[in-house]
């Protein structure tokens, strides 16, 4: 039985390899979501690709990043992830899950309000406090984001989201 080889050593047994994932969700309706409105592309969520290495590895989320275009007031939401596809509302409907679609969820990031940082042509949110270890069943993370205070009135291409995540 030989030694593993260094090319084993790099890809298949590597730890910490660390990945910034990018997004530009789409929003079917847009406009200002209420308080409890999911905000986001209607009944097909769509999904930060390639979170983990490779089908069923683990990693973890560190980090959040979300630039946005408007100047309007900042607001409270979250952001659910799930380990697979789900059936989402109607863009500025109700945040409402089946039983089934909740138990794929694999946590939930509180992005709060006083974590938005503006400008003149626009505001970041950045929040990089979190440590969210997960092990999803393939490399794709899906989400929902949710409005928890009325928000800015988006269209698709206002926001970008950028999901620090440390990959096993």
């Amino acid at each position: 039985m030989g030694l593993p080889s260094i090319q084993d050593s790099v890809t298949e047994r590597s730890v910490g390899v660390s990945d910034v994932i990018r997004i530009t969700p789409t929003f079917s309706v847009g406009g200002a979501a209420a308080t409890g409105d999911y905000v986001g592309k209607t009944t097909t969520p769509e999904f930060f690709t390639r979170v983990a290495r490779r089908d069923g590895f683990p990693a973890i989320i560190k980090s959040l990043v979300i630039t946005d275009k408007t100047t309007t007031t900042a607001v409270a939401m979250e952001l659910w992830l799930f380990e697979s596809t789900f059936t989402a509302p109607t863009d500025n409907a109700a945040w409402a899950i089946s039983d089934a679609d909740q138990l794929k969820c694999v946590g939930v990031l509180a992005l709060a309000a006083d974590r938005w940082y503006s400008n003149s042509n626009g505001k970041v949110f950045t929040d990089d406090r979190f440590c969210l270890p997960l092990k999803p069943t393939a490399q794709n993370l899906y989400f929902a984001l949710v409005a928890r205070g009325t928000t800015p009135a988006w269209a698709t291409g206002d926001l970008t989201l950028s999901l620090g995540v440390l990959q096993d």
